[in-house]
């Protein structure tokens, strides 16, 4: 299966849900170079389920990473896909590309779907504050249970505060350790 195939079976399945989609060509190889196609596609949130259920409809398909960035008055997720993932005829990468507005910022988790989502959705959670309404587990993985800010939101009001007494502890142990009063 190539590129256009797979856009053609998502924009079938989605419609008008499909926004926008984009075949980027990227060289690949190392010793000997060749050209593969991605498919970049922004599709609103609530599709996000029927989109990855699409994809896993075209053959094995795995998940490498969901990545999310705080977008200003938005949570951009990108969901980093392959299909065809270990086949013969080789693999075609899909992003899906999501917004999320900061007053809501909920998506459906993909789980039931690729179950291998789960640590990826868990981070999220943990780092941008993102809902994942139908993930098993939404316990910590990379954080403290207890950390009341999200790293990597930039209106996060508390984010300086916090980092703020996380130094000045360090600095109070590289004291004690050094022998010091």
């Amino acid at each position: 299966m190539n590129a256009s195939q797979v856009l053609s079976a998502l924009s079938k399945a989605l419609g008008e849900k499909l926004k926008t989609y984009e075949l980027r060509p990227r060289e690949v190889g190392v010793r000997k170079k060749w050209t593969v196609e991605e498919i970049w596609a922004e599709v609103p949130r609530e599709a996000i389920p029927e989109a990855v259920s699409t994809l896993k409809s075209l053959g094995p398909l795995h998940i490498s990473i969901i990545s999310g960035h705080d977008a200003g008055e938005a949570i951009e997720l990108l969901y980093h896909l392959a299909v065809g993932f270990g086949t013969e005829g080789g693999e075609v990468m899909v992003t899906l590309r999501t917004f999320l507005p900061k007053s809501d910022p909920t998506v459906p988790s993909i789980c039931g779907i690729l179950p291998g989502a789960e640590t990826t959705e868990r981070e999220k959670i943990e780092f941008l504050g993102v809902d994942f309404p139908g993930i098993p587990s939404k316990d910590h993985v990379f954080l403290p249970d207890d950390l009341p800010v999200h790293p990597w939101r930039r209106d996060e009001p508390e984010l300086e505060k916090y980092l703020h007494r996380m130094v000045e502890w360090e600095k109070g142990d590289e004291r004690e350790g050094s022998g010091s009063a």
